[in-house]
C-alpha cells in the first residue's frame, strides 16, 4: 500500500515538472523576451535587445568608450580618450599648444604643420633653415626667413646714377603699401639683388652685397618682402630689429631706392647714398 501511494506522489511531481516546463515553453512561444536579459538599460524586441547608443553586443553589454566624446582639430578618440595632433592639447585636442612649434619644425616643414591645423601666425618668428620665418605660401609650401641679426647699423644702397639692366623701377607711393609693380612684388628680391650685383661696379651695390656676402641664397628683400618683415616680425616683437629705416631692393630710379621705417610701417625712397639698415632674407 505504501509502495503504491509512493508511485503515485512519484507519478504527480513529474507530472508537475513536466506541466511547468511545458509551462515555460508556452510562455517562451509567446513572448520571446520572457528569458532574454538586457543590460545598461537596453530593451527586449522580439527577442534580440534594442541597446541604447554607446552600448552594443548581444545583452548591450559592450560599452563605446568613445561614444558621445568630440575630438577636434582632427584628433582622434581612442578607448575614450582624445589622441591629439602634433601642436594640440586638452582633453578634446581643443588648444593650440605654441611652445611645440619650435620643436615640430624639426621633423616638419611649416606647411605641414598648417595643413594640420596648427595657425600660420605661430610660424612666425621661429627659426627655419638658417633664418626667422616671416611669409609663407599655403598654396605651394614656400616661404621666407629672415636673418637673425642686421648685416649692416649704416650703408648705402650704392649704384647711385647707374640704370642697373633688368631692375624694375617702382614709382607708385604705397598707401598703404599696396605691392602691384614688378621690382616690388613678393618672390621679386633674389631677382633684384642679382640685378643689382650684376649691373653694378664689383665695389659697389653694397647694400645687395652685404647679404649675398652671408650665403649664396641671401638677398636684399624686396619692398614687398621688407614689409612682411615687419608686419610678422618686427610688429609681433620678434626678429631684433632696430626703430629705425631698412633699405629693400626695390629702385624708384637711378638715384633712389626704396627703405621702410620700422616703427610705423612707412615705407619712402631716399637717396641710395644715405646710410641705412640692412636685413637679408632667403627662400625655401
Amino acid at each position: 500500500m505504501k509502495k503504491i501511494k509512493l508511485l503515485t506522489l512519484l507519478s504527480s511531481l513529474f507530472t508537475l515538472v513536466v506541466l511547468t516546463e511545458s509551462c515555460d515553453k508556452a510562455e517562451e512561444l509567446l513572448d520571446p523576451c520572457a528569458s532574454v536579459t538586457c543590460q545598461n538599460d537596453g530593451v527586449c524586441v522580439d527577442g534580440t535587445c534594442d541597446c541604447p547608443d554607446g552600448f552594443s553586443g548581444t545583452s548591450c553589454e559592450i560599452q563605446d568608450l568613445c561614444f558621445g566624446i568630440t575630438c577636434e582639430n582632427n584628433g582622434s578618440c581612442i578607448e575614450g580618450i582624445c589622441d591629439c595632433p602634433d601642436g594640440y592639447i586638452g582633453s578634446s585636442c581643443e588648444n593650440f599648444d605654441s611652445t611645440q612649434v619650435q620643436a615640430l619644425l624639426a621633423n616638419h616643414t611649416p606647411i605641414d604643420l598648417v595643413s594640420g591645423g596648427v595657425p600660420i601666425d605661430s610660424l612666425y618668428g621661429k627659426m627655419y633653415n638658417g633664418g626667422l620665418i616671416f611669409y609663407l605660401n599655403t598654396t605651394d609650401g614656400t616661404g621666407m626667413v629672415a636673418a637673425t641679426e642686421d648685416q649692416s647699423t649704416g650703408a648705402g644702397w650704392g649704384c647711385s646714377g647707374t640704370d642697373i639692366s633688368g631692375l624694375a623701377n617702382a614709382t607708385m607711393f604705397p598707401v598703404p603699401n599696396p605691392e602691384t609693380e614688378a621690382g616690388a612684388l613678393i618672390g621679386d628680391g633674389a631677382a633684384n639683388t642679382t640685378a643689382i650685383l650684376d649691373g653694378c661696379n664689383p665695389n659697389d651695390g653694397i647694400a645687395a652685397r652685404l647679404c649675398r656676402d652671408i650665403g649664396a641664397e641671401w638677398f636684399l628683400p624686396c619692398r614687398g618682402e621688407l614689409n612682411l618683415m615687419y608686419t610678422n616680425l618686427h610688429q609681433n616683437g620678434t626678429g631684433g630689429f632696430a626703430v629705425d629705416f631698412y633699405w629693400s631692393s626695390t629702385e624708384l630710379d637711378v638715384s633712389s631706392a626704396w627703405v621702410q621705417h620700422f616703427n610705423a610701417g612707412d615705407q619712402f625712397n631716399v637717396n641710395k647714398d644715405f646710410n641705412v639698415l640692412v636685413r637679408a632674407a632667403r627662400a625655401f
